[in-house]
């Protein structure tokens, strides 16, 4: 079994597409709908999770409680996939750019703080962040790369954490 956590309109075929139609007016594909914060799963039955561009929304307490919830559902060598902005890479961008239009943008501010039609963020990782944080929880591997969900991979990362 695998889960797509806080789908959105991220559809993907062979996962269970969880969100609670929050966010796009509702407008999202989803085989479940509810509260990801809340959701409980029997432990020990889920191959993956994908946690695409939603680790934002939730705040550095509450996403170690998360972890170690979502790393309990894992059955042994399960994996969590989790791609987000890499803050250093946001950083750097607003730095080095002097367009308001850039700084502000997509791969600068907005991303730090959400854009106006969403729940804004509570936290901003990187690699060293979040990855020190899977093997805080509980993981036992934890590999990162490039992201590729929102084809951004000089603003985002993909983290893969292995039970």
């Amino acid at each position: 079994m695998k889960l797509n956590l806080a789908s959105g309109q991220m559809y993907l075929d062979g996962y269970i597409n969880i969100d609670d139609l929050s966010m796009y007016h509702g407008n999202m594909n989803v085989d479940q709908q509810a509260d990801v914060f809340t959701l409980e799963w029997e432990n020990n039955t889920v191959e993956e999770i994908i946690l695409s561009h939603f680790a934002m929304y939730i705040g550095f307490k509450e996403m170690e409680i998360l972890l170690r919830r979502w790393n309990g559902w894992l059955k042994n060598n399960g994996r969590i996939i989790i791609e987000t902005g890499n803050v250093k890479s946001i950083a750097q961008h607003i730095l080095d750019n002097t367009d308001p239009n850039e700084i502000n943008g997509s791969n600068g501010v907005m991303q730090l703080f959400g854009w106006e039609t969403t729940a804004g963020h509570k936290w901003a990782w990187c690699p060293e962040t979040l990855g020190q944080l899977m093997i805080d929880t509980g993981f036992k591997k934890v590999e990162v790369g490039d992201g590729h969900f929102h084809n951004n991979p000089k603003r985002d990362f993909l983290i893969v954490g292995t039970k």
